[in-house]
């Protein structure tokens, strides 16, 4: 919205008492009108034209989208870990497997998957928004694993505090190694004297670091570049809604 001024040809001013000039009257309604049309400038940009959403919807899309970048690469990430196990054993290679089928792997690589991203929710949302978005996680994201406890919930929130602590996923050149670190911890490695070499490892956790770093999407950064959680919205200003729940 443009607003023209006219500009009134210059004036000599005079001194007021109190040293500063003296100022005219039409440069005194100028004056009032250029504020005014700054505040209205102001306005019109903070004007939000995202789209209202509910913490409930948001976080169902999030996680159903966060299940399938789990079981696009959970695959390869346990193929590697399978792998460092088996060298770990040497000639008992059975022994390697047996210990790792007796885990819920893919529930624990879900909640690695979920937290790694969902670090970021504090950074893109506003603390309102953020702490309801947190908590609808806290509520959905069991029943999304297919658990009936809180082992899925628990490690998140594990996962997202040592990031947090760590100064934050967006400052951290590497989070998806922290995340590693602390899945390996919750299988068990570093309490087994003859795996207890992998939490070392570097190369290892490099390459089980890789498909978090090349498969897990920037959700939370495009999410706030379109959309706003909110109440009163209605079925046709949501995101796609979740497919389903995993199995």
């Amino acid at each position: 919205m443009a607003v023209l001024l006219y500009a009134a040809p210059s004036e000599p001013t005079a001194k007021s008492p109190f040293g500063g000039p003296v100022q005219p009257f039409y440069q005194h309604i100028r004056s009032i009108l250029h504020k005014t049309t700054q505040h209205m400038v102001v306005s019109m940009n903070s004007f939000s034209t995202k789209t209202a959403v509910t913490s409930e919807e948001t976080i169902a899309q999030f996680l159903s989208d966060m299940l399938t970048v789990t079981r696009k690469t959970y695959p390869v990430w346990s193929e590697r870990l399978y792998q460092g196990y088996a060298e770990c054993f040497g000639d008992r290679p059975e022994r390697a497997k047996e210990t790792l089928d007796a885990l819920p792997l893919e529930d624990l690589y879900f909640a690695g998957v979920v937290a790694m991203e969902a670090a970021k929710i504090r950074t893109f949302m506003a603390p309102d928004q953020a702490s309801e978005l947190l908590a609808e996680l806290a509520t959905q994201v069991d029943a999304f694993a297919g658990r009936p406890d809180r082992l899925v919930s628990d490690l998140v929130f594990f996962i997202v505090g040592r990031i947090d602590l760590e100064t934050g996923v967006e400052q951290m050149r590497m989070p998806y190694d922290l995340v590693v670190k602390l899945l390996l911890q919750k299988i068990g490695v570093e309490a087994s004297e003859t795996t207890r070499e992998l939490m070392n490892d570097v190369v290892f956790r490099h390459n089980l670091g890789e498909p978090l770093a090349r498969g897990v999407p920037a959700w939370w950064k495009a999410f706030a570049a379109s959309f706003i959680v909110g109440a009163g919205t209605d079925d046709a200003a949501t995101p796609a809604k979740a497919s389903g729940r995993r199995a």
